[in-house]
């Protein structure tokens, strides 16, 4: 990763960072399907420079990288993110500092759900009762995280979604490519 584009999130008394974070996001999530390689996947990646998994927060920066500036330049964020400019600043592309605090993979997390949700998808794939499918998942325990996550909804069903946002930090850069969200669990980004 060779060169990256900062967006800054600029939240106020009426609009809150993570109502800006799902709106933001979104439009990233558009813009990469948009700018896909062959092979179904990303060449651009996301970074997160004030992640902190132990206060529960992204902060309010989001860096895009990529391996060469004219890819950056072909996604055309300000396009994207064009009815939200009273709301982030995007910076010029610039290219990576060589000076690195190290590597990370930031990579989406999924959770099974709720016990509710998991017993009516049963109920109606298997013809049961909701209480003959909720007895099913008696034993179950939801699974609890503090991991930051930005509110999404799908495109293609309508459904919202949490996106669960992880941070590994990794020794060597690791090459390769990131989904349509600009993720990955073993292709890294810089940090700096």
């Amino acid at each position: 990763m060779n060169y990256y584009q900062e967006i800054s999130l600029l939240p106020n008394a009426d609009i809150g960072v993570y109502f800006l974070w799902e709106k933001v996001y979104q439009q990233i999530h558009l813009a990469l399907v948009e700018n896909k390689s062959t092979d179904n996947s990303s060449a651009i990646g996301a970074g997160f420079p004030e992640y902190n998994a132990d206060n529960f927060i992204l902060g309010t920066k989001l860096r895009l990288f990529s391996g060469d500036e004219q890819t950056l330049e072909q996604m055309q964020c300000e396009k994207w993110l064009n009815r939200l400019s009273d709301y982030v600043h995007l910076s010029e592309i610039k290219p990576v500092p060589e000076r690195l605090a190290g590597h990370a993979c930031f990579r989406h997390i999924k959770f099974k759900g709720n016990k509710e949700k998991l017993a009516r998808r049963r109920a109606k794939r298997k013809g049961e009762t909701l209480q003959q499918a909720l007895s099913h998942f008696e034993n179950f325990e939801e699974q609890r995280t503090k991991l930051p996550y930005i509110n999404m909804t799908s495109q293609t069903n309508g459904h919202r979604f949490r996106l669960f946002i992880e941070k590994q930090a990794m020794g060597q850069p690791q090459t390769g490519l990131y989904s349509y969200y600009g993720l990955s669990n073993t292709t890294t980004v810089p940090l700096f």
